[in-house]
């Protein structure tokens, strides 16, 4: 099998984009039938370079590779909207997304314009934390401290920006008080703050995510906490945000406990280009490879069949299902 790298990610988005305005059907441009048996070509939305999704796909590429031997893997350089977008019309196979996205596009909420019916979860892996990150030496303490900062809140539309784009409104702040945008993916946003190009960077990642934890070696980081109100009125605009801590010494640079918001990272297929036994397989694949997983990095570390089923965001697949009744997880 072979596996694909990103290149093609501004084409797709383009795709999306275009699907997305253009009210097109939802469904997946195989005539309506359901498939039968692994695609010939999978393409996974996951994430861009320097985020742990993004290290994740690729491994699970690999490992891929004897559940599916006639197929061949595209991971594509998404993001948590356009990944359900693209999963919604068909455009790719898996995907990875936030829980706070998936009820948004459920019920047609924020940047979908129609109800995404034909994609459902088949494994909830951890917490996908809202950083809000800055050099150790920054003058920045609390959000209301961006004004006039230049600010990267990763790629123009993903969840990042829509998180970051609700702090500042809760907060009465909008990009009209900050002094400059920068839509970039986390690894060269963290060479902008590094060269002291930009103030901040923002983010919904993994933590710890080994971008971060190198920016922290060089220069040093600090992360923004959330304050309790913040918090509690991000949770009411959308129950898919959880209020999460990150530890001290989760970055060596952070020596305090840091509130702030999470929603779970979630696994999503297109219900009509996999099918209940290739589905079965690939959260079989997920669940028990997880020593391997853990290699990478610690962020699943709670990650099982009971913690998956427990934490589920939106509808699960059958194949999903399957598993997770035949391993005593679910009734």
């Amino acid at each position: 099998m072979k596996k694909k790298t990103g290149l093609l990610f501004t084409l797709m988005l383009m795709m999306l984009v275009l699907a997305a305005c253009g009210g097109n059907d939802k469904g997946s441009d195989n005539g309506g039938e359901k498939a039968e048996g692994a695609p010939k070509e999978i393409t996974f939305g996951s994430a861009t370079v320097g985020g742990f999704w993004y290290t994740l796909s690729a491994a699970m590429s690999d490992k891929m590779t004897a559940l599916y031997p006639d197929s061949s893997v595209t991971i594509v350089e998404g993001g948590s909207v356009s990944n359900l977008l693209g999963l919604g019309d068909g455009t790719f196979q898996i995907g990875f997304s936030n829980g706070q996205t998936v009820p948004e596009a459920i019920n047609a909420i924020g940047p979908f314009k129609e109800k995404i019916e034909n994609v459902s979860t088949i494994a909830t892996l951890y917490p996908n934390v809202y950083h809000m990150v800055v050099r150790a030496d920054s003058d920045i303490y609390t959000v209301e401290d961006l004004k006039g900062k230049k600010v990267s809140p990763g790629i123009k539309g993903y969840s990042g920006e829509l998180v970051f784009q609700d702090v500042l409104d809760i907060v009465g702040m909008s990009y009209d008080d900050l002094g400059g945008i920068e839509y970039i993916g986390t690894a060269d946003g963290a060479d902008l703050m590094r060269d002291k190009h930009i103030d901040a960077i923002v983010g919904m990642v993994a933590a710890p995510v080994s971008t971060f934890q190198e920016l922290d070696t060089t220069v040093g980081i600090r992360m923004i906490p959330l304050t309790d109100d913040i918090v509690e009125k991000m949770s009411e605009k959308n129950e898919g945000y959880m209020e999460h801590i990150v530890t001290a010494g989760t970055y060596a640079g952070i020596k305090e406990d840091v509130k702030t918001v999470a929603g779970y990272s979630v696994l999503l297929v297109n219900d009509d280009l996999m099918d209940e036994e290739t589905v079965y397989q690939l959260t079989k694949m997920m669940v028990e490879e997880k020593d391997h997983w853990l290699k990478i990095s610690n962020v699943m570390a709670e990650f099982d069949a009971e913690y998956s089923v427990k934490n589920n965001v939106g509808k699960m697949h059958p194949g999903a299902m399957r598993y997770y009744k035949e391993v005593g997880a679910m009734e």
